[in-house]
């Protein structure tokens, strides 16, 4: 393998740089050039932006415009910026003003310029494992709120700045993508190159060594699978590769729910109400009312009545009558007669007459017979018997009898009673009673909870 030489014994000798050395005091300088470049479109650089035109991931920030306990509200009533990754992993570096290191020939004990392919075998592939072992190398990157370690970093692009509102002044986090410019500190022997007159050797300079970078840009994305950067929705990496997570980002958004408050309730209830009801009722009505009712009732009534009654009655009346009877009765009488009959006799010319000188007998006797003729007088005592015909008359008094059979009349009172049926009927007045079952109201809309919900977002680095 063809590895860098470097000086010895004070430029007398030459000899091949060891891994060791290379890490020391090549890798180093290399990264340190990588990093300290942050054109946007320089080969392996990430530049973060307030849009959504990025290839390495995107994310969002939601805002809702609600305080928490607002309501009613829409669940979709907030805001998104989009926000993304850009990473330049297509164009090829230029390559002219590099210096490459000398190697040695065993064959003919030459010396000559190492090729880019022996550059990345060597140099380039201790530069590559620097990188994969490393979380934070030189040049690496790290998407936060601050730098994830004491060294020195730089952020690239846009502050992306996450917003949620709960109450009073909005609550922000500023992100940005860091990239580590250092430490950069180099030890050990420098490597060899040819001079252009090809006059000798001389030993590179920090800034010959920093030209190989252009190389190492070449090389992510091609001779190996590394240097890739993606942020991706959730906590797991990328589908492809081999990953290590290299930062976070958290949208968060106040949450929505339904709570119960006066605005609308649906459930069981149970509770007295006492006040003005004017509404339409539809249903089955079983409970007791007490107020003032006026209206007409069409239907079929059963039950009982007891009050003061005056109303004409007009029908078939069959039914017994026992009391007093007080009238005249005129018509004709067919009957028998038996009574005790007794009378005085006397003269009649006679003074004071009669006289107890000139009584006559007494007559005693009973008489039966037939009656036939027209009587007329007055009857005075108790009658009872059955009358059944037809009988129109007012009645006005005290009624207390069932009534069962179709009713239609307009009844105004006090009304003490209870119902059971059907009712469909506009009431307004005063409503005294326990409601107690299933009170369904119409509710529309949200409030906003004191809690957050979040959107969890990785960024990733590939090491293979």
């Amino acid at each position: 393998m063809a590895s860098p030489l470097k000086v010895i014994n004070s430029g007398s000798n030459l000899q091949v740089m060891t891994d060791t050395e290379i890490d020391t005091m090549i890798v180093p300088l290399v990264l340190q050039e990588f990093a300290s470049d942050q054109t946007y479109n320089k080969r392996g650089n990430c530049t973060a932006y307030a849009n959504n035109f990025g290839n390495a991931g995107d994310f969002d920030n939601r805002f809702r415009n609600d305080d928490v306990g607002a309501h009613p509200i829409s669940d979709g009533n907030f805001t998104t910026t989009e926000w993304s990754i850009q990473q330049e992993q297509t164009l090829t570096a230029n390559v002219s003003s590099v210096v490459y290191p000398t190697k040695f020939i065993s064959s003919g004990c030459k010396l000559q310029t190492m090729t880019t392919a022996e550059l990345q075998t060597t140099i380039l592939a201790r530069v590559a494992n620097n990188w994969k072992t490393n979380t934070y190398p030189v040049g690496g990157y790290y998407f936060g709120t601050a730098a994830p370690d004491a060294d020195t970093w730089v952020y690239c692009g846009d502050s992306l700045t996450e917003t949620y509102r709960k109450v009073g002044d909005d609550n922000e986090t500023v992100y940005r993508l860091w990239r580590k410019t250092a430490p950069t500190t180099t030890s050990g022997s420098r490597p060899i190159y040819n001079r252009s007159e090809g006059d000798g050797v001389q030993e590179m300079s920090d800034a010959d060594i920093k030209t190989l970078a252009a190389e190492w840009r070449n090389y992510l994305f091609n001779v190996e699978s590394i240097g890739h950067y993606q942020m991706v929705t959730g906590a797991s990496a990328p589908g492809t590769g081999t990953w290590t997570q290299v930062g976070a980002y958290y949208d968060y958004l106040t949450d929505t729910g339904d709570i119960i408050y006066s605005q609308g309730y649906e459930g069981i209830y149970s509770q007295m109400y006492e006040g003005i009801y004017s509404g339409q009722y539809e249903g089955l009505y079983s409970g007791q009312f007490l107020g003032n009712y006026s209206s007409g009732f069409t239907g079929i009534y059963s039950g009982q009545f007891l009050g003061l009654f005056s109303k004409g009655y007009e029908g078939f009346y069959s039914q017994g009558f026992s009391g007093g009877y007080g009238g005249g009765y005129q018509g004709g009488y067919i009957g028998g007669y038996t009574q005790g009959f007794t009378t005085t006799y006397g003269s009649g010319s006679e003074t004071p007459n009669p006289q107890a000188t000139s009584s006559g007998g007494t007559y005693s006797s009973t008489y039966s017979g037939i009656y036939s003729g027209i009587y007329s007088g007055t009857f005075s005592g108790q009658y009872s018997n059955q009358y059944a015909g037809f009988y129109s008359n007012q009645f006005e008094g005290i009624y207390s009898m069932g009534f069962q059979g179709i009713y239609s009349q307009g009844f105004e009172g006090t009304y003490s009673s209870g119902f059971e049926g059907y009712y469909s009927q506009m009431y307004v007045g005063i409503y005294s009673g326990q409601y107690s079952g299933f009170y369904s109201n119409q509710y529309t809309g949200r409030t906003v909870l004191a809690s957050l919900g979040t959107d969890s977002y990785t960024f990733w680095k590939r090491i293979a």
